[in-house]
């Protein structure tokens, strides 16, 4: 099994998404794992923060526009193999656009983390500039990769959470994990596929399975909508 986290396939890509129910997934899964000589890839848990300017834009965009749509986000990984005894998260700004998409992603250590997002990594990512940045859903879940070559990967991931969060447990200096957040304002017993690869690379029977059009699922469009009842037209309520 190989790892290529931070490879091609990451920083820029063509992508798509499958939602589908356990035993739909369990069976491409099997395949998968048979891709890759019968291994089995161990789970890592996600813990997922999605941060907003005031009046929620990027949210409305990615509801009214899931095919064109910016997110801002941290991710944290238990295990993070690559830690090195370090807590850290890794930010990251994603930009999709009509099946393309483009990650920047910089790792910085737990400890930094609020000061960045006040605005003091202009230098790693220039929209965080100003600082006005602030956490508007968590997001937890369990994730299998599956991948052989740097040309493609799968990612797989079950038991999905949308929780509500402060600023005070997102730029902790503590790792946010589930148990700190506690239990999920909703959860999604769904299972959610995303294909990522460079081009044509794709085995023909893992290309068939693109539904083609916008993309089927958005962890942050669903979220917003579950938690803060946001709507498509941008309006919260309730």
């Amino acid at each position: 099994m190989l790892s290529f986290a931070e490879g091609e396939v990451t920083r820029l890509r063509r992508e798509f998404k499958l939602v589908l129910e356990e035993e739909t997934a369990l069976a491409l899964c099997g395949r998968l794992s048979r891709e890759l000589g019968g291994h089995l890839p161990p789970p890592t848990r996600i813990v997922s923060v999605y941060f907003d300017r005031p009046g929620c834009p990027l949210a409305s965009r990615a509801l009214r526009t899931p095919d064109d749509c910016l997110k801002v986000r941290t991710k944290e990984y238990s295990p993070d193999l690559g830690a090195g005894g370090v807590q850290r998260v890794v930010l990251e700004v994603k930009r999709e656009r009509h099946g393309l998409t483009q990650k920047r992603r910089v790792w910085v250590p737990r400890t930094e983390l609020g000061r960045v997002m006040r605005g003091g990594g202009a230098s790693l990512l220039p929209l965080f500039a100003g600082g006005s940045l602030v956490p508007v859903l968590a997001v937890t879940y369990k994730r299998h990769v599956y991948q052989a070559t740097e040309a493609w990967r799968v990612t797989v991931d079950r038991d999905i959470g949308f929780h509500t969060i402060t600023p005070e447990l997102a730029l902790s200096q503590l790792a946010l994990t589930a148990e700190r957040l506690g239990p999920p304002h909703s959860r999604d017993g769904r299972v959610v596929v995303e294909v990522k690869h460079l081009g044509h690379e794709l085995p023909e029977w893992l290309a068939s399975l693109n539904p083609g059009g916008a993309p089927a699922y958005s962890k942050f469009a669903e979220g917003m909508a579950r938690v803060h009842a946001f709507a498509s037209d941008g309006a919260a309520g309730g």
